[in-house]
């Protein structure tokens, strides 16, 4: 993901400013998605444009696609969630060095006016291209003791718009799901026909034709082993309890049963896959400890060169694949006893080095957002658009 380049003011004119739409929809195209939420606030005619499909048709012509950054946040227990995207203001660029005297990088985050956002969960969230998929809204239903999932929800992140899906073919307690070739596996215990007990079901979803499939699997049993976390590397798909991971392998339609230690991650969401690489963030005494798998040794590996260029802790982290790049996002209290705190953002490069040695450097990291105290950080997702 390379720097954006400056957005510099426009100069002062007394001729007609309106241009032909296809001009300004090619000249926009041409500029980072970084200064697009400052854009929109122009006109509402740019609001349009900036929404259009013909931008992103141009875009793409024009090799402009990149990665692009989104938050979602719950403010309030009451509330639906946010959903925040991360932009750089004009009057900035980056200007983050290592040194003890840090700069403002002049990255925020920038809410996303949606009228009306679906309950979520973060297990539920994943990306496919320019879509965020939402696995399972909320079913609530009078004289249930607990919340079904069934609904599927797509957020598009050119429109800034929610649109349905084709429901899940079976209505889950919780779901967990990953992305594999631009399929979304999910799983999660469901009611069995033939009797009141639950049973484990796994089903698939093809983003291409919208349409859900089974997949016949051997690890049906439920009692005391529900599969509560999903993740795609190795071009397989792993589901994990708490006893056991399994591994799906869409190639040869096989299961097998793996070992423990890949999924052994003490955070549910803290850990994302890059360029086929796991990473996780993992809490001890001395702080905070960057960690990745390495599928050959089948152990866990420390990140080096990252205890000097962060802050020793961490609270609520959550990670993404930015591009290749590693996107970590984290709260921080502004003050002991007060009501809001601070959410910050960095964004890490990482070089595999010789004797299996990965190495990170922080590009910049900065506070992107104060939140209410009450917020919860439910998910980051890296959209290319």
């Amino acid at each position: 993901m390379s720097s954006p380049e400056k957005l510099s003011p426009a100069p002062e004119s007394n001729s007609n400013p309106s241009l032909p739409d296809a001009l300004l929809i090619s000249c926009i195209a041409r500029i980072s998605r970084l200064y697009y939420p400052t854009l929109s606030l122009v006109s509402k005619s740019f609001r349009s444009l900036l929404a259009s499909p013909e931008l992103y048709k141009a875009r793409l012509l024009l090799d402009r696609t990149e990665s692009c950054l989104y938050v979602c946040l719950k403010l309030s227990p009451s509330e639906n969630p946010s959903w925040f995207t991360l932009c750089l203001k004009p009057d900035e660029t980056l200007t983050y060095d290592t040194s003890n005297k840090k700069k403002s990088s002049g990255y925020v985050l920038a809410k996303v006016p949606i009228p009306h956002s679906p309950p979520v969960k973060s297990s539920s969230l994943v990306v496919v291209g320019s879509n965020i998929y939402n696995i399972g809204c909320n079913i609530y239903n009078t004289g249930r003791s607990r919340s079904l999932y069934s609904n599927v929800s797509i957020f598009d992140c050119r429109s800034h718009t929610w649109r349905e899906a084709p429901s899940l073919p079976v209505e889950l307690f919780a779901v967990s799901a990953g992305v594999l070739d631009g399929k979304i596996y999910v799983t999660r215990s469901c009611k069995d026909d033939d009797s009141y007990n639950l049973k484990n079901t796994f089903e698939v979803f093809d983003t291409k034709t919208q349409v859900w499939d089974h997949v016949p699997s051997p690890y049906s049993e439920t009692k005391h082993n529900s599969y509560s976390k999903s993740l795609c590397i190795d071009e397989k798909w792993y589901v994990v309890t708490k006893r056991k991971v399994v591994a799906y392998n869409p190639k040869k339609g096989k299961w097998d049963l793996v070992e423990s230690e890949m999924c052994s991650y003490k955070s549910s969401y803290a850990y994302c896959e890059i360029e086929n690489v796991l990473y996780s963030v993992e809490k001890t005494w001395r702080g905070t400890d960057f960690r990745w798998y390495d599928t050959e040794l089948r152990q866990w590996r420390k990140v080096k060169g990252l205890v000097e260029q962060l802050p020793i802790i961490l609270a609520c982290v959550r990670l993404a694949d930015y591009g290749g790049k590693m996107a970590v996002l984290w709260k921080e209290n502004m003050t002991y006893g007060g009501s809001n705190k601070m959410l910050w953002c960095a964004v890490i490069t990482l070089e595999r080095r010789k004797n299996s040695e990965i190495w990170g450097k922080v590009e910049w990291f900065d506070h992107v957002l104060t939140v209410p105290i009450t917020c919860v950080l439910e998910k980051v997702l890296v959209a290319t658009v």
